[in-house]
């Protein structure tokens, strides 16, 4: 019992303990309810400083980008705007030049390159409304397109008779010189076709010189005339390609050799042609092709046929019948083909042949993009 009492008499103590510190608990919890109260209106009211700043500097920062990108377009549209500036006045520039370069001072080359510089500008500033009003002068009243087509069509004819005049007079700096100019005018075809022209007419001359100086001769009659007539032929336009290629290709671009090879071809083929009939109708080939297919073969026929019985008794010397033996051997021999003369032709065909193949390939190669 006395147990008991001491146990209830604790448990009664720390009771009365806990309500004692209750109210302690409760002026706590107020405190701590009246501190959340004030950090509930301080968080709105952070959040609504944080939420109108951030808006604040979005739009600001929207302003500026807006900004930004209309002063990058005024930007552009002035340097577009000084940039048409300086191709209208590179283009009066060419125009004046020219006029100038044709007039008395009759430079050709400075005329080509005003004309070469004025075929880098596009044609929307050439033919706008600003180049039209600001190019023409009192001088030159024309619009700049109508100057520049008519300054590229004289000139054109002038390089024309000025190229074949110096081609006639055999003059290779002069030749040379004025095929230089017509791709800085914008005539590179016609520059390409008249030169083809002016080597397609060293070929046949040379040609017609090598085939000319033994027909009709003792040359002609040599085994390798004609094959040495047709080498010489396939050497010089090989040679005109090769030393060439390298002018033609830095003033008219890569390539551009090729149309000239073409020209050089067609003039090959109509002079090897001329070196063919030549030889055919000197070495008599088709009176000799007629004698191969008539040609009889007599010993391969008696090589066939079975032996003939020998006659008895020795016929007398200068009897009938020796004379017809020995007429009939020699109309044979007289009527047969020449072995040797038909050796010698099938190797001049030979020889042919075989230049032919090495120069098919050198220009085959020359050709090759």
């Amino acid at each position: 019992m006395d147990e008991l009492r001491r146990q209830e008499a604790n448990v009664a103590e720390r009771l009365n303990d806990l309500v004692a510190s209750q109210d302690d608990l409760k002026r706590s919890l107020a405190r701590l309810d009246i501190s959340r109260a004030s950090l509930g209106s301080q968080a709105v009211s952070t959040r609504s400083i944080g939420n109108s700043m951030i808006s604040n500097a979005a739009i600001t920062a929207k302003r500026i980008s807006a900004a930004v990108n209309r002063l990058d377009l005024e930007q552009a549209r002035v340097k577009d705007t000084l940039h048409v500036v300086e191709q209208v006045a590179e283009l009066k520039t060419c125009v004046l030049g020219v006029t100038g370069s044709m007039g008395a001072a009759q430079d050709w080359e400075a005329a080509a390159t005003y004309l070469n510089r004025a075929s880098r500008i596009p044609l929307d500033v050439i033919n706008g409304s600003f180049a039209e009003v600001i190019v023409p002068t009192s001088e030159v009243p024309d619009p700049p397109r109508t100057t520049l087509e008519r300054a590229a069509e004289s000139l054109q004819v002038l390089f024309l008779r000025e190229f074949e005049k110096a081609a006639v007079e055999n003059n290779g700096p002069k030749v040379t010189r004025f095929f230089k100019l017509f791709p800085l005018i914008g005539k590179s075809d016609v520059g390409l076709d008249v030169y083809g022209r002016y080597v397609c007419q060293g070929v046949a001359s040379r040609a017609r010189s090598n085939l000319k100086s033994g027909t009709g001769g003792s040359q002609s009659t040599e085994g390798f005339f004609y094959a040495n007539s047709l080498t010489k032929l396939f050497e010089h336009v090989a040679q005109i390609v090769e030393h060439h290629s390298g002018l033609v290709e830095l003033h008219y671009g890569a390539g551009s050799m090729v149309r000239v090879i073409e020209r050089l071809q067609l003039e090959a083929d109509v002079q090897g042609g001329i070196i063919i009939d030549t030889w055919s109708d000197e070495r008599m080939i088709d009176r000799k092709l007629t004698d191969i297919r008539s040609y009889a073969f007599t010993f391969l026929v008696q090589s066939f046929l079975p032996a003939q019985p020998a006659r008895s008794g020795t016929p007398r010397t200068g009897s009938p019948s020796e004379r017809s033996v020995s007429r009939g051997a020699r109309r044979d021999d007289e009527e047969g083909v020449d072995n040797k003369e038909i050796d010698t032709l099938l190797s001049e065909m030979t020889t042919m042949a075989a230049r032919w193949s090495l120069y098919r390939r050198f220009i085959a190669l020359q050709c090759k993009v």
